[in-house]
């Protein structure tokens, strides 16, 4: 009955490193960048300027990151033009917030960060994710920190076919 015991446990063993093994061994690639530009008038007056990768139009892995998540951080008006665009203290302060809250993420799962625009004083970053129960714990956990850079909000959606970004990959 030990010697059972010893296989059973030795099986399960390799059963669960098979299953981590598989996780671990996921190549993450990423396309060649082709940074784009989107200046935007909206009819209301209101101006969206961001950044993109158009690389990520062709992008072949995208079935392994289905979903899309947007991050919308709030920013501090004070430090805002009359057209809801941050000043240049404040895009540096919250692009910094962007790079840190991207970096965390990926340590947790991979993150496609595609793009961000800025728009009515706020700044939107979207992201592609491969596992989203992870990151979304991670989120929530985030966002009620005390000591926050910045106020942000987030959403979840399943978009295999990424077309949350896709009117941004085009030069209009």
């Amino acid at each position: 009955k030990t010697i059972i015991k010893f296989l059973v446990m030795g099986i399960l063993s390799i059963l669960w490193s098979c299953k981590d093994s598989k996780e671990n061994d996921f190549k993450i690639t990423y396309p060649e960048e082709k940074l784009g530009v989107v200046n935007a008038t909206y009819s209301d007056g209101s101006i969206a300027i961001g950044a993109f990768n158009r690389g990520y139009k062709d992008y072949k892995d995208k079935p392994n990151y289905p979903w899309s998540l947007i991050i919308t951080i709030d920013l501090d008006k004070k430090n805002c033009t009359s057209n809801g665009l941050p000043s240049e203290t404040e895009s540096e302060i919250v692009n910094k917030f962007e790079d840190e809250l991207v970096e965390k993420m990926s340590k947790i799962s991979p993150v496609h960060n595609v793009g961000h625009l800025f728009n009515d004083n706020q700044l939107q970053i979207f992201l592609y994710i491969r596992d989203n129960t992870k990151i979304k714990e991670w989120l929530q956990k985030e966002i009620k920190q005390e000591n926050i850079i910045r106020p942000f909000t987030f959403e979840i959606t399943e978009d295999q076919n990424w077309t949350t970004t896709e009117s941004l990959m085009t030069d209009k």
